[in-house]
């Protein structure tokens, strides 16, 4: 009984935390729902010295930002959110080494 409840909880939780791609970057739309959790996946290579950033002004009535997961040299990093109402807006990175910029990528999500 025990561990059938192991089970089930793990389960939900994979469940609950599975979270979209939004991959279409400006000027394409990523279409989501209310109550939508998605993730912006992008490259990044610690060895370089270059990271990516996120602008913090976005609309925080349409978009819940959980932070960030770096998944090794291969894998790039995660950026998480979470959609909490309709409404449409431009979230904005920058790749950084030190201060200069050597990249800007922008993704619209519009959360019908």
């Amino acid at each position: 009984m025990k561990l059938f409840s192991c089970i089930f909880l793990l389960f939900f939780f994979l469940i609950s935390c599975n979270y979209q791609k939004a991959d279409k970057t400006a000027p394409s739309i990523n279409d989501l729902g209310i109550g939508e959790n998605f993730r912006i996946n992008l490259p990044e290579n610690h060895t370089s010295g270059y990271m990516w950033q996120i602008n913090p002004h976005f609309d925080d009535k349409i978009l819940d930002y959980y932070g960030s997961v770096f998944r090794g040299n291969e894998g790039g990093v995660d950026f998480n959110f979470r959609t909490l109402n309709k409404g449409k807006d431009t979230l904005n990175f920058i790749l950084i080494k030190y201060q200069d910029t050597s990249d800007v990528k922008q993704f619209i999500i519009e959360v019908k």
